[in-house]
């Protein structure tokens, strides 16, 4: 398992084969980041039908780059960087608001060993952990999916957001801080969690 401050080397062995003429590295780099990239569009404009417009957007622009990609960060690092631009860009000229919306995204599935009392309530606490991350600035929404959803570092989240390691930590704590009152004042249940 590799260390989360560490470079993606997949990733970025998967791009230079591709930039070698392999087209098949590049359909397995799509494959590679996909899923993550299409939560962190979506957090951004909200909607499931734009977010696959903008994630072949994304990965059209990586495959046009023409080799820009200079190695100063991971490869996920730069394709979450592309990713934010056409995302905020795409929301700027639509004015479309942004929210965090998983349930396009998210299937619910009783886990082994469940009840269904406990089922129903992470579903519930599910559903207020949206609502509370729905409610959040937007850069406070992009601090947390960045660093606890996408398990990036600081300096990774950083680098995507355009901004210092100091500024990462202090959005993190500030986010962290109006998260835990939304969730405070929505009910959600700690126990179990």
């Amino acid at each position: 398992m590799s260390d989360k401050h560490s470079p993606d080397k997949t990733g970025e062995t998967l791009y230079r084969r591709y930039l070698d003429g392999d087209e098949k590295a590049f359909e397995e780099l799509v494959g590679l980041y996909e899923r993550d990239l299409a939560l962190f569009i979506n957090g951004i404009v909200g909607d499931m039908h734009e977010t696959k417009h903008l994630l072949i957007d994304t990965f059209a622009q990586l495959a046009v780059s023409g080799g820009r990609f200079e190695g100063r960060s991971a490869l996920k690092t730069y394709l979450f960087a592309i990713g934010k631009h056409l995302a905020l860009r795409h929301v700027k000229l639509r004015g479309r608001e942004t929210h965090l919306s998983y349930e396009d995204v998210l299937e619910n599935v009783l886990g082994e060993n469940e009840t269904p009392e406990t089922f129903l309530r992470r579903e519930e606490n599910k559903r207020r952990l949206q609502t509370a991350m729905s409610d959040l600035k937007p850069d406070y929404r992009m601090v947390l999916q960045l660093l606890y959803f996408e398990d990036m570092s600081c300096q990774e989240a950083g680098q995507v957001l355009g901004k210092t390691v100091k500024q990462i930590c202090n959005l993190n704590y500030r986010a962290k801080v109006s998260l835990k009152k939304r969730l405070e004042s929505g009910g959600f249940d700690y126990v179990g969690q």
